[in-house]
């Protein structure tokens, strides 16, 4: 059996792919088990936050969802009917939203994630996902969205998530490697990325899929469409690779780090800023990318990040929710 390959903040996730006999008992618990609330739920480990308007929202261990509606100043947790570890979250507007996590649980808001509900979740335990994580979430509108993750995991749902069906014929994945991200613009072409350097575009908002030609065999943990003239993509031993040309050719940009690069974004100023694990911090001044390190003192990995103004940013990870200033430790 193949270990997945993502690791996030020094997350092994091979922890809930065990053999589906052992995963019985504990997956029906974490999946009728609601989040137990806690003070510290914004301040314990989590792996993805996105933009709900105005809104910042943010996913993690023991199916904690929490909120701000103040740039990451203070955090409220939301209503979640589940207790497993939340991976990736997702807006196609300020309402409605998607967050998935281990054993194939998706779930669905439509206030700006203050309550989520179950859309579904693998309960069988004699199949090849059973208790398998979804690693990622896009939606091209309100109806259409795609899930990726372990074992080639991707699924499709074309009515807002009130079914999802298998898509994994879409793409060429015969061998099924795992499937750690998948992200698109308001525009513009969508990436899916994997391990063992799957690569893969759909230049027509996921209808049809096609693979590019990788330049690396190792895993990647992430993709960033940060402008029509720029993609990067991201992953394993500090590897980052970027494009000009939506994804047809690709660059090895140096980095100077060897722990596994996690996200990738551009702050309103222009910068572009890269975050990984052991609290790795890189800034570049514009999209010629020449990257100057700023880790961060406590060095607790970085599994996401969003803008929050000027040289400001959101971080998740190791720690939880964290407002951090460029070239303040």
């Amino acid at each position: 059996m193949k270990t997945p390959s993502r690791i996030l903040i020094g997350l092994v996730l091979a922890t809930s792919i065990a053999a589906p006999a052992a995963l019985a008992g504990p997956a029906r618990s974490v999946l009728d088990r609601p989040a137990v609330a806690s003070a510290k739920a914004a301040h314990t480990l989590l792996l993805d936050v996105a933009q709900a308007g105005s809104r910042l929202v943010a996913v993690g261990d023991r199916g904690h969802i929490v909120y701000s509606d103040n740039q990451g100043g203070s955090w409220t947790q939301a209503s979640v009917p589940v207790s497993v570890m939340l991976t990736a979250v997702h807006f196609a507007s300020a309402r409605q939203g998607w967050a998935v996590g281990h054993h194939g649980v998706i779930l669905h808001t439509v206030d700006g994630g203050v309550h989520w509900t179950l859309q579904r979740a693998d309960r069988e335990a004699n199949s090849e996902k059973a208790g398998a994580p979804l690693l990622g979430v896009w939606f091209a509108d309100e109806n259409t969205g795609y899930a990726v993750g372990a074992y080639g995991y991707f699924l499709v749902t074309h009515d807002g998530g009130a079914t999802w069906t298998d898509n994994a014929s879409a793409i060429a994945n015969p061998d099924a490697w795992h499937l750690n991200a998948i992200r698109g613009r308001a525009t513009g072409p969508v990436f899916i990325v994997g391990e063992h350097g799957k690569l893969f575009r759909s230049m027509d908002r996921g209808v049809t899929w096609s693979s590019l030609g990788s330049p690396f065999d190792g895993s990647y943990f992430g993709v960033s469409p940060l402008s029509d003239d720029l993609v990067l993509i991201y992953g394993l031993q500090g590897r980052l690779f970027a494009s000009t040309d939506q994804g047809s050719s690709w660059h090895q940009v140096q980095t100077g780090v060897t722990s596994g690069i996690n996200a990738a974004i551009r702050l309103e100023n222009g910068k572009i800023v890269v975050a990984g694990n052991a609290g790795v911090v890189l800034v570049a001044a514009d999209k010629q990318l020449d990257f100057v390190p700023d880790q961060r003192a406590d060095r607790q990995s970085i599994s996401a990040l969003l803008p929050a103004g000027g040289d400001g940013l959101v971080t998740v990870g190791e720690g939880g929710a964290k407002f951090i200033k460029l070239g303040q430790k």
